[in-house]
Order: structure tokens, then C-alpha cells, then sequence
């Protein structure tokens, strides 16, 4: 692990508690903040947790008010989330993220769908609102929870309930896990300057909602051994015993 991250502290991003708490031993009587939006669990002196409600306008707002609490030396988002069925992932697959993007927000015109940089107000470099995650922190991650693939994510605030919008919406954004909060995370992150990586275990199916597939407990349950082996990680990279 590079000197920033052995020596500075680890923000971990949640939507809400079901997705963190399993990791945690005594999470009811951890020390607690509330932001605006969002609050932020002291974990030990070098990791914490964010949780920023559901939806990127909160998971946006929550992290920037983190962000500028104090200086981070890297940020770990962590969730479940929905496959698209032609990924072909199963439910309770961890995933990592190789990439986050908005395949929602820009224009559709008779010549097809614009993102927003083909509006001329880009957020991102690449299509559809794209960002790519390769950073060492990034690399760093996967290690550890190797061998977890590292597949494209979408970001959507509207879910895909349907098998058609599923179609799309896995085809325009060429990604197989769908969530609500990744890229609004990730985004701002980066306009902080803090690597960004990004683990969901699978809890469903994307499709028609009366065919879905669902297990909340199984995902969970990854996600918790997940975290909690990265965590123990962190801390042996900081010299101290896991929390």
C-alpha cells in the first residue's frame, strides 16, 4: 500500500446501515456525528463511516460535507446492488468497480441518446458520464478481495424495473452492476482529490420486478466479510490491531 494511504485515514461510504453494519462489531454504540446530510460513525481513529441516505443528490451532498471535514487519504463506497441479467452474475456475487457512470442524465434526440458532454456541460472525459477507477488504491482493493471481478457500474436514480429498461440500460452504458449512488460518490471524490473504490455484492436481479431474483441476507453477508477483511487489512498496514 503507498505511504498516503498507510498513514492517513480510510472514509467508508454507505447509503444506509443495513450495507455497513454487518462488518462492524458493536455498531449500535460506535460514536456518531449527523451532518446535514448524511452521518459519519467513528470506527477508530483512522477509519470512519459515512452513511449518506439513498440517491445521489444525498450521496453527493454527504460526501462533500465529509470530505471537507478533514483531510482522507482514500474512500472505500461499499452497498448492495442490482445485475444486469446478461452480466451473468449471480446473486451474493461480490463485484468491484472497474468504472461508474450516468447513462440517465444528457438528452435523447431522434439521432439517439446524448450524454452530458454532448449537451457541452461534460462531467466526465468518456461516455455516458464515465469515470474510469485505476488508481493504486483501486488496484490495492481488488488485491484484497481477489478474485471478485472488476466490472463497469451504472449509476441510475431511476431503477430498472423492467426487462426492457434493463436492456437499455446495461447496452448504453456497457455495464453489469446497476446502483443509485456510485457515480455521485466517485465524482466527488475525485473533485476532492481522494482515490475512490467501489464494492457491491449483489442482492437481485434487474428485470421485471415480479420475476426478480432477491437475496438481501446472502448479499449482505459478502459484503460484510468483505469489508471487514479490508478493514483488518487497513489496520495491518497501519501498524495497528483490526477494530
Amino acid at each position: 500500500m503507498p505511504e498516503s494511504f498507510r498513514f492517513s485515514p480510510l472514509l467508508v461510504v454507505a447509503a444506509v446501515a443495513l450495507e455497513i453494519q454487518d462488518a462492524l462489531s458493536d455498531w449500535p454504540h460506535l460514536p456518531r456525528t449527523s451532518f446535514p446530510v448524511g452521518e459519519m460513525i467513528t470506527v477508530s481513529p483512522r477509519i470512519r463511516v459515512l452513511m449518506t441516505g439513498v440517491g445521489a443528490i444525498r450521496a453527493a451532498a454527504a460526501t462533500a460535507l465529509a470530505l471537507q471535514s478533514q483531510p482522507w487519504a482514500a474512500l472505500l463506497h461499499v452497498g448492495v446492488g442490482g445485475a444486469y441479467p446478461a452480466s451473468g452474475l449471480p446473486v451474493g456475487a461480490l463485484v468491484m468497480a472497474a468504472s461508474e457512470c450516468d447513462p440517465q442524465a444528457g438528452i435523447l434526440t431522434p439521432d439517439g441518446y446524448r450524454d452530458l458532454g454532448g449537451l457541452g456541460f461534460p462531467l466526465t472525459t468518456d461516455f455516458p458520464n464515465r469515470i474510469v477507477f485505476d488508481s493504486p488504491w483501486a488496484d490495492w482493493v481488488a488485491q484484497q478481495v481477489a478474485p471478485a471481478p472488476r466490472l463497469p457500474f451504472a449509476t441510475v436514480q431511476c431503477c430498472s424495473g423492467t426487462n426492457a429498461a434493463a436492456e437499455m440500460m446495461a447496452s448504453r452504458a456497457g455495464a453489469a452492476v446497476e446502483n443509485m449512488e456510485g457515480l455521485a460518490v466517485a465524482w466527488t471524490a475525485g473533485r476532492f482529490g481522494v482515490p475512490y473504490a467501489a464494492l457491491r455484492a449483489i442482492s437481485n436481479l434487474t428485470g421485471d420486478r415480479d420475476r426478480q431474483q432477491w437475496n438481501l441476507p446472502m448479499a449482505r453477508a459478502v459484503l460484510a466479510r468483505a469489508v471487514r477483511a479490508i478493514l483488518a487489512a487497513v489496520n495491518v498496514e497501519n501498524g495497528r490491531d483490526c477494530s
